[in-house]
């Protein structure tokens, strides 16, 4: 989710419109054979949350952050014990740590702050004081020149008419169930809609921006880390509850003024993607398999885990085709590793070896991304005061980035007793959700992981590992390496090549609608 093509609310009108106005031919699927996968040498559930386990006790993740390194160091250790060679991709960045952060009325009265904005910007201990400002909408920060901006961010409902515009949904397994629901807030969604929001508002000359989370409890609101798709912006902005943001309100109202303090540490740290290789029998050609190791907590990300069991796996049968292993870090800070796509572009960037198939470089043939394992349901619900569990499993969002790729995930998950997958293709490449989206702007098709809830990007009390399910991670473990094996044994002109997404009217619409 780069920053520079996430939706403003000009591309949204955008997107709807190429939504309706835009088609396309109506493709057939041609049915190809899929070889029938003998029963593989995984790790069992035991071992799986025993790594989900050992990666969230490190504690919030965040990129390049010591907790951070150890996770790294951690999962290449695991990955020598397998007997895999490792490899590092060194990354330089500016890390921005946030230190403490507060805000108080002329009168004194305090008023409780959810979470700092990442990569905003800082403050020294006194913080700085200015009038607030309540602004009707984030694109009016003009009228908050020289004051505190105090601007409501309203949650945004991924309904199936929504996220048509998003995904072109091609199945829901094993029902209905799993699709989109009318009005379902997805909490990642809102402050991604408006990457440039703090931009607008240091060139307006706003001192400080204070975001409200609209619509969310107030516990849904604390500690998230959102956005983090925006480099280092300059202009210190926290986030308020809807409590919060009421006050404030009525604060701005009356003429009041408020100090705002945003303490943080800005410092050069490293950070190391890794990969490791099971060679194949035949040379010439891949299968990526890749995640990210940054995150907040312990379902974001645990994607590593998922690959160390399936390396145990594969380590132990032949294969056909290499096998790359992708452990990519920056997730949590995509612009400052790459312009395009997300994380994992820095490393295919860095190793064209392994997959662009020029000279005699490897041609990836398919890849597979595996994120947020094991993800149980909790929702916001009226009157409660706090996200509850539903009982059901959190939607597995899938993506297959081609008709073949669709009908491997639908043979890999057959006869699972744990499964919620609404199955998906990129509408528009700029808006393809997760680490799978690099691979795919690269040309290389795939299955990708990527489920949302609402606590995806929220610090939570012991990583919030009470909801996962270790048994629904196992499954979906399981599912992914029988896709491996199915897509193995496969041609590479059976597999085909990723389906282009529908870019070019996208851009067509955005010269009528600059965002």
């Amino acid at each position: 989710m780069r920053s520079s093509s996430l939706m403003t609310g000009a591309a949204l009108a955008v997107i709807g419109m190429a939504a309706l106005m835009v088609r396309g031919p109506r493709r057939t699927r041609p049915r190809v054979a899929i070889t029938e996968v003998e029963p593989l040498p995984l790790p069992d559930a035991d071992d799986l949350w025993r790594w989900i386990q050992a990666l969230n006790a490190f504690g919030p993740r965040m990129t390049a952050s010591p907790a951070h390194a150890q996770a790294v160091d951690y999962l290449a250790a695991e990955l020598e014990s397998l007997g895999l060679q490792v490899h590092r991709l060194p990354h330089r960045i500016q890390r921005w740590t946030p230190q403490h952060c507060a805000v108080q009325l002329d009168d004194g009265t305090p008023i409780a702050v959810a979470a700092p904005y990442p990569y905003s910007g800082q403050t020294d201990a006194q913080g700085v004081h200015g009038r607030l400002v309540w602004l009707a909408s984030a694109r009016q920060m003009d009228a908050a020149r020289d004051a505190i901006a105090v601007v409501q961010v309203d949650p945004v409902a991924l309904s199936r008419a929504k996220a048509a515009m998003v995904f072109q949904r091609r199945a829901v397994l094993p029902d209905a169930g799993a699709d989109f629901t009318r009005d379902e807030v997805m909490p990642i969604l809102a402050p991604l809609i408006d990457p440039h929001l703090l931009v607008r508002a240091r060139k307006a000359g706003v001192r400080a921006v204070i975001c409200v989370f609209a619509g969310l409890s107030d516990a849904l609101a604390r500690d998230q880390v959102l956005p983090f798709t925006t480099p280092w912006m300059d202009c210190p902005a926290l986030w308020v509850d809807q409590a919060a943001g009421n006050a404030l309100r009525a604060a701005a109202q009356a003429g009041r003024s408020a100090t705002l303090v945003l303490q943080a540490e800005r410092t050069e740290a490293m950070t190391d993607s890794l990969h490791a290789v099971l060679p194949g029998q035949v040379r010439g050609e891949s299968i990526l398999v890749n995640t990210h190791t940054d995150g907040p907590n312990a379902c974001e990300e645990n994607g590593g885990a998922g690959l160390l069991a399936l390396a145990a796996a594969f380590a132990k049968r032949p294969r056909r085709r290499d096998m790359v292993f992708v452990f990519a870090s920056g997730h949590f800070q995509i612009p400052q590793f790459t312009d395009r796509g997300q994380a994992t572009m820095a490393w295919l960037r860095a190793h064209p070896q392994w997959w662009d198939g020029k000279g005699r470089h490897a041609r990836a043939v398919a890849c597979l991304t595996l994120e947020h394992l094991g993800c149980m349901e909790w929702k916001d619900r009226p009157g409660r005061g706090a996200p509850q569990p539903t009982g059901r499993l959190e939607r597995e969002i899938v993506y297959a980035t081609n008709p073949v790729m669709e009908q491997v995930y639908r043979a890999a998950v057959a006869g699972r007793s744990k499964l919620r997958s609404v199955v998906v293709a990129p509408r528009f490449s700029a808006l393809f959700l997760g680490e799978g989206a690099s691979p795919y702007l690269c040309g290389i098709p795939g299955i990708g992981l990527v489920p949302g809830p609402d606590y995806l990007c929220q610090q939570l009390p012991d990583g919030g590992l009470e909801r996962l399910d270790a048994g629904f991670a196992w499954q979906q473990v399981q599912s992914f390496a029988r896709a491996l094996a199915m897509l193995d044994a496969m041609a590479a002109d059976t597999i085909g090549a990723a389906t282009p997404a529908l870019d070019r009217p996208l851009q067509r619409l955005r010269a009528v609608f600059p965002g």
